[in-house]
């Protein structure tokens, strides 16, 4: 017969066990380690002078090794006849040391006989589900547990601890009002670690002390969280619960890092839910493709922890960019840790001490190496939340001040899409005369990137000193529109945004100031274009600058209605013969923006775009003239904003250099 059962049910039957051990013979089964992994945490709650019962004892060498260690009075049963046979005559020479055929569930022992009950993976064998058969049963070793125990006895259990497990143990001993104290055994997991070349489940040692049960008496509630770290005291068991499942989550990844083939992996964890929705961490495991492919194995490792505001940027943000920022720490494998709002982080020493563990377990089995925590500067960064609405349209959206190299920004995101930044203005608190603090925004900087190219594209079509009509489906925080406002003068801007929360945000958040030149309208994008192609408006410039609403896989930015060829047709319609229509594009399906731009190039006479480096953001430049030649127009055009930042003291962008906007055109061919 195999070793293993077919099914987990089998574990609980004696037939199983009997065949088992008559098919390992004489050699020794040690399903969670062995007495030199274990010692380090048993002498901890043993003493050798106390009587101990080893409940299914199977064939282990665990009881043998306790008595040459001088724990005589030792008391070892299980159901298995054939098991305690052999353990009979194998330790025959330890005369002190006793065997008995015995179904733990109905223990022949008087009450309160023993100071410990050693069970090692008994309790896993015989609750193999939470049926109620199962339950009963369960309670039934659990009374018997508690009656053989003398008060200040100990119920000594190593496990997996399943779910199931888990939960029904916590509670029967919660509820006895006995003390619970749950260890990690790492010395097991480092010995199957080496046998196995990865990392194994978790294995558990809990520890629960009986205490005299008394009127409104409760649990003591310990977690060892670390192999050196003393027991931290808990209110109640849902730290443990959390605790648990993110360590078996960490082995089950690590096997899947293990077995995958695939080059460049990357899997993602979230840590430290406990009580909040939002996750403490997010841990990105990323494996160096180059290494991957040219090696086949993954050895140096370290783990890099981004400052909080700054896990937007390309290269802590991008699965590209991790693969930069792994091979730039010259690791095999990069754990990179986002520190998720919502929550507090004092330091970074303080970080690392609480995600050691878990951070551990990521570690290569060929890894001997202390694990190096990495970072960009000495502090975990600022993030302070300044405002959280709820809009009908966006959902909950926040407005976050952050420091970034000694400037402060303040940013705008949609929780829905929580690392991806819809609007950033850079900020100055300076004191009145009175001594307050005054918030100054600065509108004459743009700090999204793909704002600076779509300036650009607006360059192609006006002067500065024109008079004319600019359009902006999608108002977000405002900083487009305010910026377009200090490089055309005398244009017109109208914006249009179907979230009136976004007017709000903009005006008291971000500087946007309402007036002649800049005028905003609260409405369905899709119906203005529909309305002002019928009243026959004309722009020199048409922007797409909207998010998705309703999140489509691969499109994020426009929704999928506003590229549909009969709405296409009609922003054509609206454009001056020198018109430009300039949409931003973000899509990670490849079929999705060929469909799309297919479309447009059916629509309009001159297409090309920029595709930006360090985002996923693509500007796509439409134009209705024929025999229009897109590099020279866009270098024309690029050379004209950079007069309009020098002329209008607006802050320089470097994004926008001529030699750097020639290496990042399209030429229209999708």
């Amino acid at each position: 017969m195999p070793l293993l059962p077919k099914s987990t049910f089998e574990f609980s039957k004696t037939e199983y066990w009997d065949a088992f051990f008559k098919e390992r013979g004489k050699k020794g089964f040690e399903w969670y380690g062995d007495y030199s992994e274990l010692c380090s945490l048993l002498h901890k709650y043993m003493k050798p002078k106390e009587k101990i019962l080893v409940v299914g004892c199977g064939n282990s060498s665990l009881s043998a090794n306790l008595y040459d260690h001088g724990y005589r009075q030792i008391m070892n049963i299980d159901v298995s006849k054939t098991a305690i046979k052999h353990m009979k005559s194998a330790n025959k020479e330890r005369t002190e040391m006793k065997y008995e055929v015995m179904d733990a569930l109905n223990m022949s022992f008087e009450s309160e006989t023993f100071n410990v009950a050693l069970d090692k993976g008994t309790l896993d064998a015989l609750m193999t589900d939470d049926d109620e058969e199962t339950i009963n049963r369960i309670t039934k070793y659990f009374s018997e547990i508690d009656r053989v125990l003398r008060i200040g006895g100990r119920y000594i259990v190593i496990s997996l601890m399943q779910q199931h497990i888990m939960m029904f143990l916590l509670k029967q001993f919660t509820e006895r009002a006995w003390m619970i104290r749950v260890c990690r055994c790492y010395d097991v997991e480092a010995k199957l670690t080496e046998e196995q070349g990865y990392k194994p489940l978790p294995v558990f040692m809990v520890i629960c002390t009986k205490f005299k049960k008394m009127e409104n008496s409760k649990s003591v509630i310990e977690l060892c969280t670390t192999i050196d770290s003393p027991a931290t005291r808990l209110t109640n068991t849902d730290k443990i619960v959390e605790s648990v499942i993110e360590a078996q989550q960490v082995a089950i990844v690590c096997a899947g890092l293990q077995k995958s083939g695939s080059a460049g992996r990357e899997v993602l964890l979230e840590v430290g839910k406990g009580d909040e929705e939002e996750a403490k961490y997010s841990i990105n495991i990323v494996d160096r493709q180059k290494v991957v492919e040219a090696k086949g194995l993954v050895s140096s490792y370290a783990a890099f922890i981004i400052p909080q505001g700054r896990e937007t940027e390309w290269a802590f943000g991008t699965p590209e960019g991790r693969q930069f920022l792994a091979s730039e720490a010259n690791v095999d494998r990069l754990a990179v840790i986002t520190l998720n709002r919502g929550h507090k982080f004092n330091s970074l020493e303080e970080i690392k001490a609480e995600l050691s563990p878990i951070i551990s377990d990521f570690s290569p089995a060929s890894n001997k190496e202390k694990i190096p925590f990495l970072s960009v500067g000495s502090d975990v960064g600022v993030r302070k939340e300044v405002y959280v609405g709820n809009s009908q349209f966006s959902g909950q959206y926040i407005v976050e001040e952050i420091a970034i190299d000694g400037a402060l920004v303040r940013r705008l995101y949609f929780l829905s899409a929580k690392n991806i930044i819809q609007s950033e203005a850079k900020i100055r608190k300076v004191k009145t005369r009175r001594g307050n603090e005054r918030v100054l925004v600065d509108t004459s900087s743009l700090s999204c990137s793909h704002h600076a190219f779509m300036c650009v594209g607006a360059c192609s079509a006006l002067e500065s000193n024109q008079e004319g009509q600019i359009l902006v489906i999608g108002l977000g925080g405002g900083s487009l529109c305010s910026y377009l406002k200090k490089c055309f003068p005398k244009s017109v801007i109208t914006a249009i945004d179907i979230d009136p929360d976004m007017l709000f945000v903009a005006t008291e958040y971000f500087g946007l100031v309402e007036d002649k030149q800049l005028i905003v309208q609260i409405k369905d994008g899709l119906d203005f274009i529909n309305e002002s192609y019928d009243n026959g408006l004309k722009y020199d410039v048409v922007m797409y600058d909207v998010d998705n609403k309703t999140v489509i896989t691969g499109l994020s930015c426009p929704p999928q209605s506003f590229v549909e060829q009969d709405i296409l047709n009609k922003v054509k319609g609206l454009l001056t013969p020198t018109g430009v229509f300039v949409l931003n594009l973000v899509c990670r399906d490849k079929n999705i923006r060929r469909d799309i731009y297919k479309r447009i190039e059916k629509t309009f006479e001159t297409v090309g775009s920029v595709k930006l480096e360090d985002d996923l953001n693509e500007i796509i430049f439409c134009w209705t003239k024929t025999k229009l030649e897109f590099k020279s127009t866009i270098a024309t055009a690029s050379n004209k904003f950079r007069d309009i930042i020098h002329h209008k003291k607006l802050e320089a962008i470097e994004a926008v250099q001529l030699s750097r906007m020639m290496e990042l055109l399209n030429l229209g061919k999708g």
